[in-house]
């Protein structure tokens, strides 16, 4: 007999199959032409294994939004963890997340474009637990630097906007083909600039 935590971590990753299987067929065909036997297909499972899983096609969309926000927010943090000064956070974050989109193009496009899709409706609740949670840890390790005087004390939502905002202008560039620039490239530049404007160079020149 398979023990409990087993059988959880098997249905977890055949989860996570069926996940990576529908954005596929999501990117290939479009949200209304893919059908559950597409899906079954793709995923080499059994209707009964995917209706298991997830209760409808809209359901398994809004699985594949949250599970996209939660590998992008998990990776954030790992990477911001092991950064101790303010500058090499700020470069982390920035080059973290243009990587992650170069790496998961699929999932950056349909997060990109479904964030308000009729099927979000019922995610509201998850989505504000996932981001609170994200704003805590990421507020955490950015406070000690403010109160360090090495990052500019800055109100959140500008000190977001001159962190992320051009990067993730730069992200929809590169999802929808727009971008020249190679990603890397573009990441050593834009994290070059996020470090000049949010950066207290009165104490901390370097």
């Amino acid at each position: 007999m398979k023990k409990p935590n087993t059988i959880h971590a098997a249905s977890c990753g055949r989860q996570r199959q069926i996940i990576e299987a529908a954005l596929a067929c999501f990117t290939e065909k479009g949200f209304p032409a893919t059908s559950i036997a597409d899906i079954c297909k793709k995923a080499g499972a059994s209707t009964g294994s995917v209706y298991h899983h997830f209760k409808s096609k809209g359901r398994l969309a809004a699985a594949i939004y949250l599970e996209g926000v939660r590998d992008y927010q998990a990776g954030m943090i790992d990477a911001l963890s092991k950064e101790t000064t303010a500058k090499g956070g700020i470069f982390a974050i920035v080059q973290y997340h243009l990587t992650w989109v170069k790496t998961h193009p699929e999932w950056a496009r349909f997060l990109f474009q479904k964030r308000h899709a009729e099927y979000m409706d019922d995610t509201e609740d998850r989505m504000k637990q996932l981001n609170a949670e994200f704003v805590k840890q990421m507020s955490a390790w950015f406070a000690k630097h403010m109160e360090s005087g090495a990052i500019r004390p800055l109100p959140r939502d500008v000190f977001s906007a001159l962190l992320l905002g051009p990067c993730q202008e730069f992200a929809r560039m590169h999802v929808t083909g727009y971008a020249k620039t190679d990603v890397t490239e573009a990441a050593r530049h834009l994290a070059a600039a996020a470090w000049a404007s949010l950066g207290n160079f009165t104490i901390n020149p370097s």
